[in-house]
């Protein structure tokens, strides 16, 4: 399965595909398939019913794992989506895995905190579960693929500052 950015990368590629094969459009995350001679809209049929995250998890599974440079950008995206919060809590989620991680940050200290850890400490807690995938930015946070065997599954990571109580 391809992944592309847009529709119009998308309909510029035209040589070497196989009929049949699927792609899936970032930006709009529209799965489209090669007919032999135009790259149409996807829709299973004969009673296949798959939502948007079944999609997602195919074509995941299907992709090489993220190369050294796209994990250096994808830290950068997580320190700039961490220092625009301005939260000492973080969450990283995966309702599917049961797996739910808090980082605390020094946000609140007073003190000039560094947010560059965090972003380590995320990919590492990612490489400890599977092969990363993608990394993308979403709507109140970051989603990230990770592949475990044969399967892949979406995690997530987002300001917690209102998951956290202080009980005194």
């Amino acid at each position: 399965m391809l992944k592309v950015r847009d529709l119009k990368t998308l309909r510029r590629l035209k040589n070497n595909n196989k009929e049949g094969e699927l792609a899936i459009v970032e930006e709009t995350r529209v799965l489209y398939k090669w007919d032999g001679a135009n790259w149409i809209v996807y829709k299973p049929e004969g009673g296949i019913k798959a939502n948007l995250y079944e999609l997602n998890q195919g074509a995941m599974t299907a992709l090489p794992a993220m190369e050294i440079g796209a994990i250096e950008i994808a830290k950068q995206k997580i320190a700039n989506y961490v220092s625009k919060q301005q939260s000492k809590y973080f969450m990283l989620l995966s309702n599917e895995r049961n797996y739910y991680t808090v980082f605390i940050t020094g946000y609140d200290t007073g003190t000039d905190f560094n947010y560059g850890k965090i972003e380590n400490e995320v990919i590492e807690c990612l490489d400890n579960r599977g092969i990363l995938k993608d990394i993308d930015e979403v709507e109140g946070g970051i989603e990230f693929w990770v592949t475990e065997g044969d399967n892949s599954y979406v995690y997530y990571l987002f300001d917690y500052q209102g998951g956290v109580i202080k009980c005194q």
